[in-house]
């Protein structure tokens, strides 16, 4: 996700945008996609912390969390490029909830990346919020964490194809909000018809 707000800043202001368009802009609740982000990492940290009531009911959690984000997803639809995180968060949303709360991850993939700790955390059942690919129900092993960054990029990271989109979506959303292609800019043209009037 960071990469994508980064790279979105940059093109942005590249494209002529302005950084203070990001807090005026036509955006509606953000503050409840930033409710629902913080409740997933919440979620995260306690599971990785062994809090027994988090880890039965993550489930009703995580559809809290996901319940909330759709909402103001919905709520933004005016940005085209919602469309990629809307389809983001309903792949990885399909991938958790038909794993019984488990979000399935290519265990090659994360001992490749170094991610022995994980790994190991995984296999001897600590972090249930993860599964081995293999074990993923009906076709969801496709929408697992099972992409990386090539060897060359400094942060190894793993990640889903839900993941991509939104990080695809976050990229073009941040230059739409910085940049005044969503504001009504033929109401500031001049025109002048054939007689010289001057009309909007």
């Amino acid at each position: 996700m960071l990469e994508g707000i980064i790279l979105g800043i940059l093109v942005g202001r590249f494209r002529g945008g302005k950084f203070k368009r990001l807090g005026t802009s036509l955006f509606k609740f953000s503050w409840i996609i930033f409710l629902s982000f913080a409740l997933q990492l919440g979620i995260s940290i306690m599971i990785s912390l062994g809090h027994p009531f988090v880890i039965q009911y993550r489930m009703i959690l995580y559809v809290l969390s996901y319940v909330l984000l759709f909402l103001a997803l919905f709520l933004n639809m005016q940005f085209k490029c919602m469309w990629f995180i809307m389809i983001g968060a309903i792949t990885n949303f399909a991938a958790i909830m038909l794993n019984g709360g488990s979000m399935p991850v290519d265990m090659g993939i994360l001992e490749r990346n170094g991610f022995q700790n994980m790994l190991n955390s995984i296999r001897m059942e600590a972090l249930p919020q993860y599964i081995p690919l293999e074990e993923a129900g009906l076709y969801t092993s496709y929408l697992g964490k099972r992409l990386s960054m090539p060897a060359m990029y400094p942060l190894k990271q793993i990640f889903s194809v839900g993941d991509l989109l939104m990080v695809i979506g976050i990229f073009f959303l941040i230059q739409n909000m910085m940049t005044p292609s969503i504001y009504n800019r033929t109401s500031k043209i001049i025109r002048f018809d054939h007689k010289s009037r001057v009309f909007k």
